[in-house]
């Protein structure tokens, strides 16, 4: 048996704890290497090989390229051409999805990595989660998020209020899929100082008999976006009627502009990117799983349409800096 004096005991003491000590530090720089080492993999799922797609996926790679050069590494494959989608989601850190089409293959695997949905309308979305997962708050719980096109209606009524200064009424188009954000929107009209009328379009209405009366007696009128089949078969009556009665038109796309509204705001795939990346840059598990509104967006006018109703058109900043936080 070996028997210590207490000095050294201390001595031996000291010298276990610095040991203990090193190998801690060890372990901590190691481990923090392997994080900083540490790739995701965005695998980008896209409904097709279009422009408006591609420039996503192109602008979304740059910046977090250039952002953060050393965190992610890229996969894209295309809905219709590609063998081994399974084996792709499989191995991804995080899933985006460009495109209706996309998210609903994407969707039918029920991948464990969270998934962003871009390109896609909130209808759209909400369709493909009750199609796949039963309700959006499964999809929420699955980690599934979406960053939709439609542009805050908030962001139209206050341009509203600004292009036309001595405007009362403002009509406002709602469809199925929107008609549930009447009160809503009435509300913030009332309180914006303004007077709401709406007008609501189902599939089996002939839109203009029940558009022309709101129209007619607004002086602003604001479509929102509803299903496809809706966008379209209201389009050309709303701006026909806008012609007639001369009354200024906010839509919601830039064809919707150049076919005759006076002015847009959408999310142009430049938008798109933006949104995308602040989201892969900032997710946390409080931001996975949520649908989330466009914090970009973009700003066009029609200057022939202006200049037939008189209207003088400001800078697009003008606009811009006037829109209210809440409207952003």
């Amino acid at each position: 048996m070996i028997f210590f004096n207490p000095s050294q005991l201390v001595k031996l003491a000291r010298r276990s704890a610095k040991c203990w000590l090193a190998s801690l530090l060890l372990l901590v720089f190691t481990c923090s290497y392997a994080f900083a080492d540490r790739k995701y993999n965005v695998l980008f799922v896209a409904s097709k090989p279009s422009a408006d797609y591609v420039e996503v996926l192109n602008s979304v790679k740059q910046q977090l390229e250039k952002q953060s050069p050393e965190r992610y590494e890229f996969n894209t494959v295309f809905r219709n051409s590609e063998l081994n989608l399974k084996t792709d989601l499989a191995a991804a850190d995080f899933v985006v999805t460009i495109g209706t089409a996309a998210a609903d293959t994407v969707f039918s695997t029920r991948p464990k990595a969270p998934i962003l949905s871009v390109l896609i309308t909130e209808n759209a979305f909400s369709v493909l989660t009750e199609k796949h997962y039963g309700s959006i708050e499964a999809a929420f719980a699955a980690q599934v998020s979406s960053i939709c096109l439609d542009q805050p209606v908030t962001r139209s009524i206050q341009l509203a209020k600004l292009l036309v200064s001595d405007s009362s009424g403002v009509g406002v188009m709602l469809g199925p899929a929107s008609v549930h954000r009447q009160p809503e929107l009435s509300k913030y009209i009332t309180n914006s100082g303004l007077q709401p009328q709406f007008v609501s379009i189902s599939a089996k209405d002939n839109p203009i008999h029940k558009i022309e009366p709101v129209l007619s007696r607004s002086d602003v009128f604001i479509p929102i976006s509803d299903s496809r089949l809706i966008n379209i078969a209201t389009a050309k009556w709303i701006l026909h009627l806008s012609y007639r009665h001369k009354v200024p038109v906010i839509a919601f796309s830039k064809s919707y502009l150049k076919a005759g509204a006076l002015a847009a705001i959408y999310s142009s795939p430049a938008d798109v990117a933006e949104d995308t990346v602040d989201w892969l840059l900032n997710s946390t598990s409080a931001t996975v799983g949520s649908s989330n509104k466009p914090a970009y967006y973009s700003l066009n006018f029609n200057q022939s349409v202006a200049a037939n109703l008189k209207i003088k058109l400001q800078t697009e900043q003008f606009y811009r800096d006037h829109f209210s936080q809440e409207a952003k």
